[in-house]
């Protein structure tokens, strides 16, 4: 079929478009992980892969629907949420050097959130590159080590997101929380996603009382992210639906770009925090591993003051 694509707003450059391909949605039947545990949880010490998997998650039955062809056009200010089509320069094996990633992918990174988000800067601090052999990151911590791939999350809390702007730019911190800041993920397919893919839940249809802080202590540093309790049987059953609303991209290709919300300093009802995590395809059991690259960026709006 022909695949329809919208230019970026007016003044912003045509090589980033959002994607809506004009195909029949996949939605997907499967469970979705969330914290099961009641209360709030303890801090979380991750020394190993067995504490990394202390956490208990509860299964709840979801369907994932499929943006291709959905008719819904997601932005980042509405359902937290946005797909872009960028082709990057970097080929399928440059992705396995972290030095290649940071000296050319990050700066196409920057193009593609000062497009899609008008932002006045844009400071990447950290990526993750997840291939069929192994996981690769900049920091100096064991892949095995990482945050669950089954499990609701988003990866700071509101209170910690201030705390990121002061590590990664203690210079120019305190001019710069003065003004909006988002943290923005950019997701991207190495090659073609079949097994396990990514979904995003509409931050629309989480509440804030589903929230779950949690203190994460590495080896090397802590901080605050965010488990997120799955809707309850009453709130379904009064709304008369899932709850939650999630999302994916079938097929999703390494030109099929996904930016999404972490965090957003404007309290004004637009989109502030996207949860996330991967999820069971039936259908796609049997094919490769996932591979993906991650990348996490601090997003100014300078003339924007709070």
């Amino acid at each position: 079929m022909t695949e329809t694509l919208v230019l970026a707003p007016s003044g912003q450059d045509n090589d980033v478009v959002i994607s809506a391909p004009a195909t029949t949605p996949r939605n997907v039947r499967t469970e979705i992980a969330y914290y099961g545990e009641p209360g709030s949880p303890a801090p979380l010490y991750i020394t190993d892969e067995k504490t990394r998997l202390k956490n208990v998650n509860k299964f709840h039955p979801a369907t994932v629907y499929d943006v291709r062809g959905s008719g819904v056009e997601h932005t980042l200010d509405v359902s937290g949420i946005q797909f872009v089509k960028h082709e990057s320069k970097l080929s399928v094996h440059e992705f396995d050097d972290n030095e290649r990633i940071k000296a050319a992918y990050y700066a196409e990174v920057e193009g593609v959130l000062k497009n899609v988000t008008g932002a006045s800067k844009v400071k990447i601090f950290h990526h993750v590159v997840k291939d069929v052999a192994t996981e690769k990151e900049e920091k100096a911590i064991p892949a095995e080590l990482e945050g669950p791939v089954r499990g609701t999350h988003i990866d700071q809390s509101y209170d910690y997101a201030p705390e990121v702007v002061k590590k990664n730019l203690p210079d120019e911190s305190e001019r710069l929380l003065k003004s909006r800041f988002q943290i923005i993920n950019v997701w991207r397919p190495i090659k073609t996603i079949f097994k396990d893919p990514f979904a995003v839940l509409d931050a629309r249809t989480v509440l804030e009382e589903e929230l779950v802080r949690v203190k994460v202590i590495y080896p090397t540093h802590e901080f605050e992210s965010v488990n997120v309790r799955g809707p309850s049987e009453e709130r379904k059953e009064k709304e008369g639906g899932e709850g939650h609303k999630w999302w994916y991209m079938s097929q999703q290709s390494p030109e099929d770009v996904l930016c999404l919300k972490m965090f957003d300093s404007k309290t004004d009802g637009r989109a502030r925090r996207v949860p996330h995590s991967s999820f069971t395809d039936p259908e796609f059991e049997d094919r490769d591993a996932r591979m993906s690259i991650e990348v996490r960026a601090l997003v100014f709006h300078e003339d924007d003051v709070e």
